[in-house]
């Protein structure tokens, strides 16, 4: 049997392509060329790194996006964005590169573009599982996250291509008692048997595959097949639980060097206040908590978190969630170990995770509620869907049934829905608009943070050399100066310093006064409500401090005001 092309099968890149593709995905050797292109390319605006390394060996990269010229990437507030912690879910990288992409190409020629990269940073892991991706673009093997703990099953159906097509499909078969039958308007697709219905050919659709052990009797998935081994984003401190009652997390929280790399990361860098995880595929935007209902979130980040939500879900069009309250599969049931809970209660970064790929926004039908989606789309949905596949990717995403001889089973068909790129992933040429649409709602998120702003400075000389220095310092940002209410109440929140440094010949009246504690400015999500009619404001983001400095007339002194979620600004006082 000649073995599948995967590359033409799965849309990849060429490895060493110097230019994105939005409708092609990438390999790690892609990847790591493309970013490397990119670097040499916008030196200023893009450096290479790395979080760390995959059980594999393999780095897991790094891109850091601002202008550095304004400086240094850890001195400004800072958003960040991972991928693929779950390995089929391919279409998170390639949204991340687009993402970065969009980003070098438009600055100096996009003011919001060259606004964000002056005054922030954007950080990214464009891929977490790097070891399973491989597998899973290369081969038609599948994985959450690792291969790691995956035992060969003894009994069951296990999942292989059994006509070379190099997918591995669904089967279907006549069967009396099977719960599906033919839609009489296209043949392709599978519809409901009515409860009372008898007297007509009925079908069962398992996955391709053989059955270890099959004595005639029921057919069972086999267990360590579908379980496909470790989950990364079940190993997350954040409510751990072991694998007996959360699958797939793991040894104990961090166990893999994956997750435990970006937490390691993610605690380096105090100055990331926000971050977006993309997954697949649903179609919609989640934001925490999976533990616990929005009751007991601080309302002023559940505000933050609905209004920023809020505005990603506008732009993408999927709906924003509570992945606790209105999980479409399991509402109201708890989820352990969960990266982007982590990242808001432990770590105070407001988190939301992308849901890429819906079949119903793609094709334009009416949304629906996620769980109608999922478990009762109509017979007239599932022939749009194929309709505009068949118009828009030359029929690819479904696969068109084909009789095949099963060694057990004797007659059956294979084919249906695609699961790699039909199913999971966008096919290639539906991928560009999946890109699109997460960009502008990046560059929303991106531009939320706290801000500080010099106001203004002076001097008073009051004589004998003797001078009243001055400083008055706002919060021009969205969010507070310490990110969320969650970080502040740990007590790991840090204030808002302003540092007076001195040159020779110059002195404090108080050495103790050199950096003075401004507390924490509030942002505009204090205030982010209906105007009311009394108009009964305050203006709190505003802070002043000043030291007493003796010193000739003609020195100049360095004021420096800086807080991790904030970053920092400096500015010369003259003493004149």
């Amino acid at each position: 049997m000649t073995e599948p092309d995967f590359r033409t099968l799965h849309y990849l890149a060429d490895d060493n392509a110097s230019a994105f593709h939005k409708d092609r995905y990438y390999t790690y050797a892609g990847l790591t060329h493309l970013l490397q292109t990119w670097q040499s390319r916008y030196p200023d605006l893009l450096a290479i790194s790395t979080i760390g390394t995959s059980s594999e060996g393999r780095s897991i990269p790094l891109a850091i996006v601002t202008n550095q010229t304004t400086g240094p990437h850890y001195t400004k507030p800072a958003y960040y964005i991972d991928a693929e912690i779950h390995a089929a879910e391919v279409t998170g990288s390639s949204v991340a590169l687009g993402t970065i992409d969009h980003l070098l190409s438009g600055y100096g020629a996009d003011p919001v573009i060259t606004d964000l990269l002056d005054h922030t940073t954007l950080y990214v892991v464009p891929r977490i599982a790097v070891d399973a991706v491989e597998t899973f673009l290369l081969t038609t093997k599948d994985a959450r996250s690792s291969y790691v703990g995956v035992t060969n099953p003894t009994s069951g159906l296990i999942p292989s291509d059994l006509n070379g097509d190099g997918l591995v499909s669904s089967m279907r078969f006549k069967d009396p008692a099977g719960p599906w039958k033919i839609s009489a308007t296209d043949n392709r697709v599978m519809i409901r048997r009515e409860p009372n219905e008898y007297g007509g050919e009925y079908y069962v659709v398992i996955p391709e595959g053989e059955i270890a052990n099959w004595n005639g009797g029921p057919i069972n998935l086999a267990r360590s097949a579908f379980s496909t081994g470790l989950d990364f984003n079940r190993n997350f401190p954040h409510w751990w639980q072991p694998a007996w009652k959360q699958p797939g997390s793991g040894q104990y929280p961090l166990a893999q060097p994956e997750p435990r790399a970006v937490a390691d990361f993610v605690l380096a860098h105090p100055n990331i206040h926000g971050s977006l995880h993309h997954h697949t595929s649903i179609g919609c935007i989640l934001r925490p908590s999976a533990t616990y209902p929005d009751s007991e979130m601080p309302p002023l980040d559940l505000r933050a978190y609905k209004t920023t939500g809020g505005i990603v879900a506008e732009l993408t069009g999927y709906p924003l969630i509570n992945i606790f309250s209105e999980n479409p599969i399991s509402p109201g049931k708890p989820g352990f170990g969960i990266s982007f809970d982590w990242m808001f209660d432990q770590a105070g970064v407001f988190a939301l995770a992308t849901e890429l790929w819906s079949f119903v926004h793609t094709v334009g039908l009416t949304p629906t509620p996620l769980a109608e989606q999922i478990f009762n789309r109509s017979e007239a949905d599932d022939i749009a869907i194929l309709r505009y596949f068949d118009e828009h990717t030359n029929g690819r995403g479904f696969t068109p049934w084909t009789a095949l001889d099963h060694p057990q089973l004797s007659r059956v068909e294979i084919g249906g829905w695609e699961r790699k790129f039909g199913l999971m992933n966008p096919p290639g040429p539906l991928l560009p608009a999946e890109i699109d649409r997460l960009i502008p709602a990046t560059l929303a998120a991106m531009g939320t943070p706290a801000r500080l702003r010099i106001i203004d400075s002076g001097a008073e000389h009051l004589g004998d050399n003797l001078w009243r220095v001055w400083l008055n310092i706002a919060n021009d940002g969205f969010l507070p100066t310490y990110g969320s209410e969650t970080w502040r109440q740990t007590g790991n929140a840090k204030p808002v310093t302003a540092t007076l440094d001195l040159p020779a010949g110059a002195s404090l009246l108080d050495p103790a006064t050199a950096t003075r504690d401004l507390g924490h400015l509030p942002g505009r999500v204090s205030d982010y409500a209906s105007f009311r009619h009394d108009g009964d404001y305050s203006h709190l983001t505003r802070a002043h401090t000043e030291w007493f400095v003796r010193a000739p007339a003609g020195t100049q002194l360095t004021a420096t005001i800086t807080t991790p979620r904030a970053g920092t600004k400096t500015t010369t006082i003259n003493l004149a």
